[in-house]
């Protein structure tokens, strides 16, 4: 099973006026990390990014205006994310952004339905705590050490092991092993499963046997 972790960062926070401005993608098969990955940043346009925006992820108009827009690549985008299922925290406003880009380039947009939101699992895991990617990773004791700023390949990094964590974390994938090998050994070592095989030892193999022995007794230390 193919999934994607994903993290935007957006040049504010209106659906309609703003425009995405970096995407960071994580591939996993069968909820393993593979290495393979997507990352871009994109031009706003003429969109001027917020100055609210730019204080959490960094990211100027000067520094983007080298890059094409997001809809100028979003073929690209929507080829690396084909038909994989996709994990996002607070899916529907990611999810919201991506298809009003689709709309606008004509392109049919991502069933919210097929997406995974970590912020829902994390608020019926914890009600009434804080559950921003920050709250969690510090639950969780995930380092936060080098990240100054909201960067979207850096906090799907931080989302890869706040999911793991929210599906129970190492300890539990590794508990559901060792109880897998011991309902294997059970069912190896299960009567059912095992009979005793009667030999038959010959007077000759018997003889020898006590020759042995001898020989062992007398050059024994």
């Amino acid at each position: 099973m193919r999934q994607l972790i994903i993290d935007t960062e957006t040049s504010g926070l209106d659906f309609d006026k703003d425009r995405i401005i970096e995407i960071g993608c994580l591939e996993l098969i069968d909820g393993i990390f593979t290495g393979n990955k997507f990352h871009q940043y994109y031009k706003p346009d003429d969109i001027e990014i917020s100055s609210e925006s730019e204080k959490i992820h960094g990211l100027s108009n000067q520094f983007l205006k080298e890059f094409q827009t997001f809809e100028d690549e979003i073929e690209k985008f929507m080829t690396f994310v084909g038909d994989s299922q996709l994990i996002i925290h607070n899916a529907q406003f990611d999810i919201t952004m991506i298809n009003n880009a689709l709309k606008r380039s004509g392109i049919n947009q991502i069933n919210p339905d097929s997406t995974i939101c970590t912020l829902e699992i994390a608020k019926k895991k914890f009600p009434g705590s804080k559950n921003n990617l920050n709250a969690l990773c510090r639950r969780f004791g995930i380092s936060l050490e080098n990240r100054e700023k909201h960067g979207a390949l850096t906090d799907s990094f931080l989302l890869l092991q706040v999911y793991n964590e929210l599906l129970g974390g190492k300890q539990q994938k590794l508990s559901l092993k060792l109880q897998s090998k011991e309902k294997q050994l059970r069912r190896s070592f299960s009567k059912e499963n095992n009979k005793f095989v009667c030999a038959k030892i010959s007077s000759e193999e018997e003889k020898s046997h006590e020759e042995m022995l001898k020989g062992l007794h007398n050059n024994i230390w």
